[in-house]
């Protein structure tokens, strides 16, 4: 009997166990820990943040800073740098396939977190996740 009863204890404690880490899993929609340094974005954030890292690295995405002005000389030389027709297609490209596939659940909003600017690793390099990644 008393094995029975040590079996059973054993076996709920090991339920127990590996019930508690799944209650830690984050919900599925939302963003790594803040620990991590992961915020949510929509696709206006996304593209918001990027033309904020092309300014950090010293490349003014709109004339005048204004986006109906359209995208700088600065911009469109440095999309064909990239093998990019002009600024244009660099912009359809960061909003669409880019945004596409890191967007794996297709709810629009993905999680981004930037890692330190430094000459290697420019404003406009920032790190993109699915917000129902783990």
């Amino acid at each position: 009997m008393r094995r029975a009863i040590a079996s059973l204890l054993g076996a709920a404690a090991l339920v127990t166990m590996t019930a508690f880490p799944a209650l830690a899993v984050k919900p599925d929609g939302q963003c790594p820990t803040a620990e991590s340094g992961f915020v949510l974005v929509d696709q206006e954030g996304w593209w918001n943040e990027t033309v904020a890292g092309f300014a950090l690295a010293g490349i003014p995405v709109y004339v005048g800073g204004d986006p109906n002005a359209g995208f700088t000389v600065d911009f469109d030389a440095f999309a064909v740098g990239w093998g990019f027709a002009d600024g244009q297609a660099l912009y359809e490209y960061i909003l669409g396939p880019q945004w596409d596939r890191l967007n794996i659940n297709g709810d629009a909003y993905l999680c981004l977190r930037h890692p330190p600017v430094n000459p290697s690793n420019p404003g406009y390099f920032f790190t993109g996740i699915d917000n129902s990644a783990n």
